[in-house]
């Protein structure tokens, strides 16, 4: 019992002590190491020409990471200088150059002539002022990285703007965003014109990022097991099933190269893995612009070109058609990624933060969003042309009757184009709402409809009555009685007789 109120007491005391040690209403990125400090008798501090009161200091031995998670270090003093003069993190020793995210040994004499020593501060009433990063401000350079890939903003390139606020949040001009000091370092980087201050951030993390994870993956594995019926059934290996398999296989790979990267596997090919992603999905795309084109011209009868070819001609022609433009695209993509200068105009593919496009970029707007409405606008105009022939010839009961089942696969392809124009408009609709924090949770709507895609397709076309019904009748093909069998048993419970003949000709018209 003793030994148990001993264990309690020491508990208490070490929290007491590191409650203690802890500088009160300070947070751990406001301070900096001062052990190398001048300290005075009163239990204060001469850091950097700075005096630091006692209350100020204290003794720490752990550093607190950025996800809050604490590392036990060395004891040593910290003071909380940042509430006496404003504060410039550094991603390490204020004499040491960055490269590639690496921390390299002193500065040259060579270098520090070259060396730009100021920064740009905008203060609380908005006026920007230089300050001298050494003599006006304190350099935090002990605190832990912000994150292990940091992407840095050169301004150089057009679109690189920055701010840096007097309270040492960091703002990127073309998105907007804001980071804080456990999101971002500022380090000495070797450019053309000179070395300069340059902001080294991290990508904010996302809370979704586990969701979005498993999203992927059970979209496709739904993919992959809806691509094997439709090569299993043999009754679905007619022209629209073929049409929807190289849809399917071309959504799954783009999709495969998403979650690739959602998992940091592309980071050896990067900026191929992006523009096969790209191509995929633009191929996906056009495959249900080539679904819904050929809707219209078999049901209306449409005399074109294409339609009067054979089957096995026509899906040719579909393949060519939709890898071309697909190709096409990606070129212009590549091209563009290659020569245009201005980053809000540039697809930057591959380029620092994504390997897929910056969907808050201009350039998403032309070269992706733009493409998908493009694609959505046609589609639905196909659609209502061929709604609008079916609502002609549903008064014909000849017609209607021939066209039954056509108009069956119609309303299924239909419910595809809804899933996919729905998740790609959310998309386009928070491109241009990108800016507004109250319509930030439309990206996360759009996102997770669109990573959703594959788990909705597998219910619509897989869990569906008819499409079972086909997979049975494939396991078991002599499950199913023929014809002359179920109208003999028909004969039986209503005493109706057929000949033999009749029997026989009723089996021949449905094989």
């Amino acid at each position: 019992m003793l030994l148990l109120v001993g264990l309690v007491s020491a508990i208490i005391l070490l929290f007491i002590e590191k409650s203690n040690a802890e500088i009160a209403g300070c947070d751990f990125y406001d301070t900096v190491d001062i052990s190398t400090g001048q300290k005075f008798p009163n239990g204060s501090y001469l850091y950097d020409g700075l005096l630091i009161p006692a209350h100020l200091t204290g003794t720490y031995d752990f550093k607190v990471l950025p996800d809050d998670t604490w590392d036990v270090v060395a004891s040593h003093v910290r003071g909380c200088v940042c509430k006496l003069r404003p504060c410039v993190r550094f991603c390490c020793s204020h004499n040491h150059l960055m490269n590639v995210g690496v921390c390299y040994d002193n500065m040259k004499k060579d270098d520090l002539e070259s060396l730009n020593p100021y920064v740009n501060v905008t203060l609380k009433s908005g006026e920007v002022v230089k300050r001298h990063f050494k003599d006006e401000l304190i350099v935090q350079w002990d605190l832990p990285m912000p994150c292990e890939e940091l992407y840095y903003l050169d301004h150089t390139e057009e679109g690189n703007g920055f701010t840096l606020f007097e309270d040492a949040t960091f703002q990127m001009h073309f998105n907007q965003l804001i980071f804080n000091k456990r999101q971002y370092c500022v380090q000495h980087l070797a450019f053309k014109d000179g070395i300069r201050i340059a902001p080294h951030y991290c990508i904010p993390s996302e809370n979704t990022s586990n969701w979005k994870e498993v999203a992927l993956i059970i979209s496709l594995i739904c993919m992959a097991i809806t691509i094997g019926v439709y090569l299993y059934v043999k009754k679905l290996h007619n022209l629209h099933g073929k049409c929807f398999i190289s849809y399917m296989v071309s959504l799954f790979i783009g999709y495969l190269f998403l979650l690739l990267e959602l998992w940091n596997l592309l980071q050896y090919f990067c900026a191929a893995g992006g523009f096969l992603s790209y191509f995929f999905i633009m191929a996906a795309y056009f495959w249900l612009s080539v679904i819904s084109l050929h809707f219209w011209a078999k049901l209306t009868n449409a005399k074109n070109s294409v339609y009067r070819l054979m089957p096995e001609h026509r899906f040719r022609a579909y393949n060519i058609c939709t890898w071309v433009w697909a190709a096409s695209m990606t070129g212009v993509t590549f091209l563009a990624n290659r020569v245009v200068q201005n980053v809000n105009w540039r697809p930057m593919i591959g380029e620092q933060a994504s390997c897929f496009f910056n969907v808050r970029n201009n350039a998403a707007m032309i070269y992706f969003y733009g493409a998908m409405l493009l694609t959505i606008i046609f589609n639905i105009t196909m659609f209502i042309l061929t709604a609008t022939f079916i609502e002609k010839v549903k008064k014909d009961a000849n017609n209607a009757s021939k066209n039954h089942s056509e108009k069956q696969t119609y309303v299924m392809y239909l419910r595809l184009f809804i899933v996919m124009g729905l998740s790609w408009s959310l998309e386009i609709f928070a491109f241009f709402v990108k800016d507004s924090t109250y319509w930030s949770t439309i990206f996360q709507v759009a996102d997770c409809i669109n990573l959703s895609q594959g788990t909705m397709i597998f219910v619509l076309f897989i869990l569906k009555p008819t499409t079972l019904k086909l997979i049975r009748d494939q396991m078991h093909p002599g499950h199913r009685p023929s014809t002359t069998q179920r109208r003999t048993r028909e004969c039986q419970n209503t005493g109706t007789s057929y000949t033999a003949y009749e029997w026989n000709d009723a089996d021949q018209n449905e094989a």
